[in-house]
């Protein structure tokens, strides 16, 4: 007997998930695709997160009109003041492989854009430390972080090791415009 009442609460489940999928603002994005890629995500997209992900396409920094802002984290500010950018009076360690971070699966099919900077440090064997992001959006970050992790770094022209702390480089993740 106790079958019945969860029918009934499965029944009333599926028409309000039915519902609620039919009022979702799909906020610009391609309905079909947003629908089929939630039939496979562990946590489907919702209005709210597309809503947030809609600021992030066709963006300034990638050639657009959209202004994005960083998700600043703690202790970056405190960092920056020391940071070393590339083509300033530091020498800088060179990395022994091409940077070449992965774009995240789900930000290139729905045509979401983002910007990243990676503060880290090399140590005198030439690995990376004190990996710190501060980009558009987190799986950006995650991205970023993935591709400095495991990076190798030899001494740059004049140095004796490659030890130098908060390098500073930008990343950019944008999409080639769709042909028509």
């Amino acid at each position: 007997m106790k079958l019945i009442p969860s029918i009934a609460v499965l029944s009333i489940s599926l028409l309000a998930a039915g519902t609620a999928k039919a009022d979702m603002d799909y906020h610009g994005f391609n309905k079909e695709t947003v629908d089929s890629l939630n039939e496979r995500l562990a946590e489907p997209l919702t209005g709210e997160v597309l809503a947030v992900l809609s600021q992030h396409t066709d963006i300034e920094a990638c050639g657009g009109t959209k202004t994005v802002t960083m998700q600043t984290p703690d202790g970056w500010d405190e960092r920056i003041e020391s940071a070393n950018m590339p083509g300033g009076d530091v020498i800088m360690p060179v990395p022994t492989e091409a940077l070449a971070p992965d774009y995240p699966a789900l930000y290139n099919v729905l045509g979401v854009e983002g910007v990243c900077e990676v503060m880290f440090d090399v140590n005198e064997d030439g690995a990376t430390e004190e990996i710190m992001t501060n980009c558009t959006l987190p799986q950006f970050a995650k991205a970023t972080r993935a591709m400095i992790g495991p990076l190798e770094f030899t001494p740059g022209d004049g140095a004796d090791t490659p030890a130098t702390d908060d390098i500073i480089i930008p990343v950019q993740y944008c999409l080639a415009p769709e042909e028509e």
